[in-house]
């Protein structure tokens, strides 16, 4: 089993464990969010594991398409929450709408769309990371005292900020990563760095429903 799903398992009993404390703030939709994302992922590693590449023009590409349009939701959605200013807002609705759509059109409308989906995941990527540093910033000109390792909120985008930051040069490596085939203890480095960042998110969701609080609802 792959240790990303494991990671990802864990923060769902993690969110179920703690769902009284988050049940009247925003990570209460983190639950079926996990929920859908670790079915998902066990279903795209049983596919994998059934059906050769050679018979398959998208390969198991199809589901993580739709992890990907989870993901562009749920986290967008996030910021939108934590957001500060009318811009900023209308500038992730923007920009998370044409990321969705574009996931939509390569899924209903394009035949073999694994290469366009490496590059919309790039895209994505970049979008998250210039996300999570609007925030960073906003968040420390007007932290003033308080302990910004404390808010869940941090944490969250800390997890987003590592996962798409080092997702989006692993999508635009992705063909040298493979022709090299470069392997870390018999597995190869192109599907090692998602798992190892894959973990680094999920642990960040775990800190971050530790520490949620009832009424603070970021």
């Amino acid at each position: 089993m792959h240790f990303s799903i494991i990671m990802e398992f864990l923060s769902l009993l993690v969110a179920l464990f703690h769902y009284k404390r988050l049940k009247e703030t925003f990570y209460v939709y983190a639950i079926p969010f996990l929920f859908f994302v670790l079915y998902a992922e066990i279903g795209a590693a049983y596919y994998r594991s059934n059906h050769l590449v050679k018979t398959n023009h998208t390969g198991n590409t199809h589901i993580y398409l739709w992890i990907s349009i989870a993901e562009t939701i749920f986290y967008s959605w996030f910021f939108y929450q934590v957001a500060a200013g009318y811009v900023f807002k209308r500038l992730v609705k923007i920009l998370a709408t044409m990321l969705v759509l574009t996931y939509l059109f390569l899924f209903f409308f394009y035949f073999s769309y694994v290469g366009a989906y490496y590059i919309i995941m790039t895209v994505t990527g970049i979008y998250f990371t210039i996300m999570s540093c609007i925030y960073f910033y906003k968040l420390f000109i007007n932290a003033g005292e308080e302990n910004i390792i404390n808010l869940a909120s941090f944490w969250m985008a800390i997890g987003i900020f590592v996962f798409y930051s080092g997702i989006s040069l692993v999508m635009v490596l992705h063909e040298m990563l493979m022709r090299q085939n470069v392997t870390i203890f018999g597995e190869s480095l192109y599907n090692v760095i998602p798992q190892v960042l894959s973990i680094i998110l999920y642990g960040c969701f775990i800190a971050a429903f530790i520490l949620c609080r009832k009424k603070k609802t970021i």
